[in-house]
């Protein structure tokens, strides 16, 4: 009676009852009807028939192919990661005994000093190196020696000129010449190399400075941009050894791994390299000091005419110095002005910091790994520091104009000094400036240069915000392939914060998890074996290179393999839960080596037990002479010898040419102000201790014999 009375009350489920007849029908036809038994005890939802059986489909398939495939039927994450670690070792012990064996090629070749015959040219270099005072010119007694000195010096680094200069018309020629930062070069300079060598290799980056006569111009006067009537600018570049090298067969060097944080090299990289470069991400997302940020003078003013500069500007950047001695003391730094005048105004800063806090003095050595610089766009390049400060400098006048003048930045050629400069830093650049990017109008000018320091400035306030769609960089989650989401969804799943597809570049980390305590740091990078992995071409590139340039950057990288996921995912979910949970109890954030770790403190800490006007007066009597306060005219040729060697002495025997004029000047004299007649006044006075040989100067640096 129950049964005609529901077969009467649902009898519009009829059709629906036909179709699931038919479609068992169907499905036992096809032998599955053991599946369809187990999902109608189940009870399984219907949303989950088809992946559940997909799932079963895919796995026996699985089983029954693979075995045909013997490197993946027995693959096994320890063993192939036993593998990949040997062929790191071995790789390493090529390299090392490759550099010993060419070290032992190189001494069996030194000849033995102690049985030179009288009048070779071991005897020559002997009675030279015998003497005290008479020594032969350098020029002279290399060409004494054109067959004792490869021996002795098989490698050697001088300047395209210090070759012509030296070497004369000896004849001496190099199997190979290597020119480095090839696009400052000029061609005429590098001749007298290149006829020497038997195979040249120019290395170089077109998207920097090429020679100019930026200093030896009137131009070089003001830091105003100028042009002729017809509109052409006549302080652009020359033309270098580089563009003439066009031409000769390339190879390109596209990985970039100076910067320790991407977004230090993301707007050159998209910019100027048009996305071309291979970056690496950094274990870092966001956090203060790392990266690039901008400093905002809001009442800064730039002086126009007479000493010009921004006071306001250089001013901060004293703040920022005493901050980073305080908060990165084993981080070197590096200050960079747009141009002279500002240079100037920020070293008077300085000095007035130095003066007042002796205690940073230690900062200032010269004989540091990497001492700290002041310098313009013009002469930077080359040089890298762990910090970089950078100085814009123009802005607002007293009366309120802006004049859309910035120097050197304004010329052909702008986008490149701008490059240089942004891409100096390894850690931290600090954009200072008394603009914002809606200061500058791109209506008002006509050059890339300001253009791109608009949109510089725009970067470093809002970060990659700024270049997200060139960059292709998305807040969305997305994935190379389904094992990377299958991996992704089991993360969150355990409460994880994970990112994906970390990087701005074509290399990217698969995904990255946040560390729980240390916001906008990565406790874990993960990689799975992808498109990624894929990329590389060797596997030198893809085992061990990419490996070591992200643990420098502060990585701890897990690899998961999709043939051990797929076999076990049990114990490999529970391996990878291990490994981050490890990875975020021993967190530690990189920092980079301390200089001279075993160097003692004990000068610091028994200096700073000293009041500060203690510490300032010794040092300021420390070089001072009696005639503080004359003028350099009426002081004897001898005082300034003597105040030379004292600083030389004091600082480890070597100072930069700049540094030695201006310590002299300032702390010798107290003079503020290092002008004309005290330039030739030390000049002279280094021209005579070199000649007595107390002093020996070597390009820009002098050294105490």
């Amino acid at each position: 009676m129950k049964t005609a009375s529901d077969c009467h009350d649902n009898i519009n489920q009829l059709e629906t009852l036909i179709d699931y007849k038919n479609a068992t029908a169907v499905i036992e036809r096809q032998a599955m009807a053991k599946f369809l038994e187990i999902v109608v005890q189940m009870k399984l939802d219907a949303s989950k028939i088809i992946p559940s059986y997909e799932k079963c489909f895919y796995r026996s398939w699985l089983d029954e192919v693979i075995p045909d495939f013997e490197q993946i039927n027995m693959f096994r994450h320890d063993r192939q990661e036993n593998k990949i670690e040997e062929f790191r070792k071995l790789d390493m012990t090529h390299i090392q005994v490759s550099q010993t064996i060419l070290k032992g090629m190189l001494i069996e070749q030194l000849p033995n000093l102690n049985f030179a015959g009288n009048g070779d040219e071991a005897a020559i270099l002997k009675r030279e190196l015998n003497k005290r005072s008479r020594l032969m010119p350098i020029r002279k007694l290399i060409a004494a020696i054109p067959s004792l000195l490869p021996s002795l010096k098989p490698c050697m680094m001088m300047s395209p000129l210090s070759v012509s200069t030296y070497f004369g018309n000896a004849d001496f020629s190099f199997d190979t010449v290597i020119f480095d930062e090839a696009s400052q070069v000029r061609t005429e300079e590098a001749i007298g190399s290149i006829l020497r060598a038997k195979q040249v290799v120019i290395a170089g980056d077109s998207k920097q400075l090429p020679p100019t006569n930026f200093f030896s111009t009137s131009v070089a006067d003001s830091d105003e941009f100028y042009e002729d009537e017809d509109g052409v600018n006549d302080a652009g570049a020359y033309e270098s050894l580089l563009d003439e090298a066009s031409i000769l067969p390339k190879q390109t060097l596209l990985w970039h791994y100076r910067s320790k944080h991407e977004h230090l090299i993301a707007f050159s990289n998209y910019k100027i390299y048009q996305k071309s470069l291979i970056t690496f991400p950094s274990a870092i997302n966001k956090a203060p000091d790392i990266g690039v940020e901008y400093v905002y003078i809001e009442d800064g003013i730039y002086e126009r005419g007479g000493k010009g500069g921004n006071r306001k500007e250089a001013e901060k950047i004293t703040d920022l110095l005493k901050e980073h001695f305080s908060k990165h003391p084993n981080r070197s730094i590096g200050i960079i002005a747009f141009g002279e005048k500002q240079q100037n105004v920020i070293e008077n800063e300085v000095l007035k910091l130095r003066k007042a806090h002796p205690e940073f003095e230690e900062y200032f050595r010269d004989n540091r790994d990497e001492p700290l610089f002041i310098r313009n766009l013009e002469s930077v390049q080359g040089d890298e520091r762990d910090t970089i400060i950078f100085s814009i400098g123009y802005g607002y006048d007293s009366n309120g104009k802006f004049l859309m003048n910035f120097g050197p930045l304004s010329r052909d050629g702008g986008e490149r000094r701008l490059n240089v400069a942004v891409t100096r830093a390894r850690y931290n650049l600090k954009l200072v400036g008394s603009i914002l990017p809606t200061d500058i109008k791109s209506e008002r000018v006509s050059a890339i240069g300001p253009k791109l320091l608009r949109d510089y400035i725009d970067f470093a306030i809002n970060g990659e915000n700024v270049l997200k769609s060139e960059l292709n960089v998305s807040d969305d989650t997305w994935f190379d392939s389904p094992f990377e989401e299958a991996v992704y969804n089991y993360l969150t799943s355990q409460g994880y914060r994970v990112a994906t597809q970390v990087g701005c570049s074509g290399y990217r980390i698969d995904m990255a998890v946040y560390h729980p305590d240390y916001d906008g740091r990565f406790a874990i990078g993960i990689e799975c074996d992808g498109a990624a992995y894929h990329s590389a071409r060797t596997a030198r590139e893809r085992d061990r290179l990419r490996q070591a340039v992200l643990e420098n950057m502060g990585w701890r990288i897990y690899r998961i393999w999709s043939t051990d996921w797929i076999k076990d995912s049990v114990s490999e979910k529970k391996r990878l839960l291990e490994a981050i949970d490890n990875a975020i109890l021993n967190y530690s954030e990189p920092t980079p080596k301390k200089e001279n770790e075993n160097e003692s403190d004990a000068d610091y800490i028994k200096i700073t037990e000293k009041t500060e006007d203690e510490i300032q007066s010794e040092q300021m009597s420390k070089y001072r002479s009696v005639y503080a306060g004359y003028k350099p005219q009426d002081i004897p040729e001898g005082d300034f010898e003597d105040t030379i060697l004292k600083i030389l002495k004091d600082g480890y025997g070597r100072r930069q040419t700049d540094n030695l004029v201006r310590d002299t000047a300032n702390f010798g004299y107290d003079w503020h102000r290092v002008g004309k007649v005290m330039k030739e006044k030390i000049s002279d006075a280094l021209l005579r201790l070199e000649h007595d040989k107390k002093i020996e100067i070597i390009e820009d640096e002098i050294r105490l014999l």
